[in-house]
């Protein structure tokens, strides 16, 4: 028999499994959706291949809900689902600059793409490209209000913006600004960087432009800070649902929109007292079946994980034993029922409670939760429920 190999840009690993819940993507969009004022854009965060989820598979799902704009962190980003959004604009946060290439700034202005500027020189280089061309490119400019990363003062902030009206190939689409604390239990500086960006709003009359978007609420100031809605909110982690961490009373439920599996591949007996992989840092204290499962640090499972994380195999807990190698791992699963070669373990579970939900493994690994998401590698099969 001779089998025919198909080659793809694309490795992925078929028995590597991410489960992802269509319903969860839909029903969390809605409730952050309704917390909103009526009218009230939202745009779907899909940067960091959808923070893990596989940005293909979750655009699709998102692409027939009541999402009115995506967000991506890169040109590269806009492009892969500029064909997905089913007219639906996208907004690119990363800015644009003076190194950025002709044509791809030519590319934007052509796809409709939503930019950002960084400075008003910038504006000028834009400007100097565009002119003579058919093409109006969309700009949103980011207004420092104490994030203290890509925004630009508000002086500078309103020369770009009389810069881009002046132009005849630029229009003016967006201002915007983004929180460094709306996360966080204390929100006096997320309210007075609210009050500076309000005030800059305000003095440049841009409430009377209708078809300027003013927008400043990721997915915390959306659920914690209702003045800041504004005309479109910013939902990246919470659509995925999960908080920036583990809340005791959530004020909108959540659920979380991906599970993580993979098959035992070999079952194999230790003795009492032997070490297992590398560095002898665990030493089994009975006889011990242990389940080798291919996936390891490569595919997005921490390597501090080592000898104490849990799984779960069928309802039984098992252990991470020994440390996590590059891709395998190994689970000592002694106390569950019947275990099988081929049998599907859960690595990272889709419960806000389990004992291997991205919120407890966060917390051993001392992250946050976007980080234990977005780990998880492109090469695992996405798998849309």
């Amino acid at each position: 028999m001779t089998m025919k190999l198909y080659r793809s840009q694309a490795l992925i690993r078929p028995d590597l499994e991410a489960h992802i819940y269509s319903q969860a993507l839909l029903s969390n969009a809605a409730s952050l959706k309704a917390l909103c004022p009526r009218g009230t854009k939202f745009c779907a965060v899909v940067k960091a291949n959808a923070y893990g989820h596989g940005i293909a598979e979750v655009v699709n799902i998102l692409a027939g809900a009541a999402v009115d704009f995506f967000a991506v962190a890169s040109f590269y980003e806009a492009v892969h689902i500029a064909e997905m959004v089913r007219g639906r604009p996208i907004l690119i946060l990363e800015p644009l600059m003076e190194r950025t290439s002709p044509d791809q700034v030519r590319a934007c202005a052509h796809y409709g793409f939503h930019c950002v500027a960084a400075s008003p020189e910038t504006i000028g280089h834009l400007a100097g490209l565009l002119t003579g061309g058919d093409k109006i490119l969309d700009l949103h400019v980011n207004v420092e209000s104490g994030m203290g990363r890509c925004g630009v003062e508000e002086q500078c902030a309103a020369e770009m913006i009389g810069q881009i009206d002046a132009c005849p190939n630029m229009r003016l689409s967006g201002v915007y600004t983004h929180f460094a604390t709306a996360d966080e239990d204390d929100l006096v500086y997320a309210h007075e960087q609210l009050e500076r960006f309000g005030a800059f709003v305000e003095r440049m009359h841009l409430r009377a432009r209708p078809n300027v978007l003013i927008h400043a609420a990721n997915s915390a100031a959306t659920i914690k800070m209702s003045g800041a809605h504004f005309d479109m909110v910013r939902c990246g982690i919470s659509l995925y649902g999960y908080y920036s961490r583990a809340t005791a009373n959530p004020p909108v439920r959540l659920q979380p929109a991906m599970k993580l599996q993979a098959p035992i591949v070999q079952l194999k007996r230790i003795a009492s007292g032997q070490s297992v992989s590398y560095g002898r840092s665990f030493v089994t204290r009975r006889e011990t079946l242990a389940a080798v499962i291919p996936l390891g640090y490569a595919d997005g499972y921490r390597r501090c994980f080592s000898n104490r994380a849990v799984m779960k195999l069928g309802d039984c807990i098992v252990p991470v034993i020994g440390r996590v190698c590059m891709d395998q791992i190994i689970i000592d699963v002694t106390d569950a029922a019947s275990p099988a070669i081929g049998q599907m373990v859960t690595v990272i579970d889709s419960d806000h409670e389990s004992p291997c939900g991205v919120y407890r493994l966060a917390e051993l690994a001392d992250t946050i939760c976007y980080e234990i998401l977005t780990c998880v590698h492109s090469h695992v099969s996405r798998i849309v429920h």
